[in-house]
């Protein structure tokens, strides 16, 4: 009997149209030969790791009463040095002790192999219950940003406030997520928000507090005062910083800029007032003013269309 003997080519075409080191056409798809490590004698959580390493999937447990310490693999299939493919299944047996013991003798298993339907249908449910010991003994190991599930990584960053971007390979949203507790401490502060942008952006931003980037108002142009007029209140400069990114505008897709401006939002303090600019709109020149009244657009921390004002 074997196992895993899928080929190693499979072809979507007619049999018999490719010569020997001819190509491959279009529909065929190869399979990666592997050659099957010794798994005999190693507990169980290490031969999984072996496999894992071999580029083989996790190996089909069967639990056997054999003369070894528990959890150690005593016999494995296919043996050590054949090879296979990369999607082989490899059957391991596992020493372990049966629960029969547990029961009074007369079920128990006797020498002439009675009761040994019982005695395999406890295995079953064995199996089942250590499958759910090890996911209780794992269970700290869930809340290391460094060795959780991927698909966990968004629930623990949503402990802290931090947003993973689904497009972030795996190993920078680890990385993140283990620095994001200590800026956590530090949030509505300066260099927080340099860290998280940073992060989303991929560029350091220079923040200027205490600072806004237009001077007063100018009444007069294309607007008619008491009419087409919106003033307001005196921004106070106690509660106003700049965000630049030391890129021009057009390094950044639409996406990029909505992201920015919701890290912004969720971190700096809820009194506070900012404006985001980039490298070509750092020097302004004496005609842009920001926000000149009577026009029907004004731009500052957000855009807002007054064409419908009353």
């Amino acid at each position: 009997m074997a196992v895993g003997t899928s080929s190693a080519t499979t072809t979507s075409g007619p049999p018999g149209g490719r010569g020997a080191g001819g190509p491959s056409r279009p529909g065929e798809r190869r399979l990666r030969k592997v050659i099957v490590p010794e798994l005999a004698g190693l507990l169980y959580r290490d031969a999984c790791i072996v496999l894992q390493q071999a580029g083989l999937p996790l190996p089909l447990a069967r639990y056997v009463e054999a003369y070894a310490d528990d959890n150690t693999v005593v016999e494995q299939f296919p043996i050590r040095g054949q090879l296979v493919d990369s999607t082989t299944v490899i059957q391991v047996s596992v020493a372990k002790q049966s629960w029969v013991r547990y029961l009074p003798q007369i079920f128990q298993l006797t020498g002439n192999n009675e009761n040994h339907l019982l005695h395999q249908f406890l295995w079953v449910f064995q199996q089942e219950n250590d499958k759910i010991g090890d996911v209780l003994d794992r269970l700290p190991s869930l809340f290391r940003p460094h060795e959780t599930e991927p698909h966990f990584l968004p629930w623990l960053a949503s402990w802290i406030a931090l947003q993973l971007e689904s497009e972030w390979p795996i190993e920078k949203q680890r990385r993140w997520l283990r620095r994001a507790p200590a800026l956590y401490s530090l949030r509505g502060t300066k260099f927080a928000l340099e860290q998280l942008l940073e992060m989303y952006v991929g560029v350091k931003p220079v923040i200027f507090e205490n600072t806004w980037p237009f001077d007063a108002f100018r009444v007069g142009v294309t607007s008619e005062v008491g009419i087409s007029t919106v003033v307001l209140p005196p921004m106070n400069l106690a509660h106003c910083f700049v965000v630049q990114l030391p890129q021009p505008a057009s390094a950044f897709g639409d996406d990029q800029i909505v992201r920015i401006h919701r890290v912004i939002q969720a971190e700096k303090p809820a009194h506070t007032t900012y404006f985001l600019t980039f490298l070509d709109q750092a020097d302004l020149d004496d005609e842009d003013h920001g926000l000149v009244i009577g026009e029907a657009h004004m731009e500052g921390e957000d855009d807002v269309d007054w064409s419908n004002a009353p």
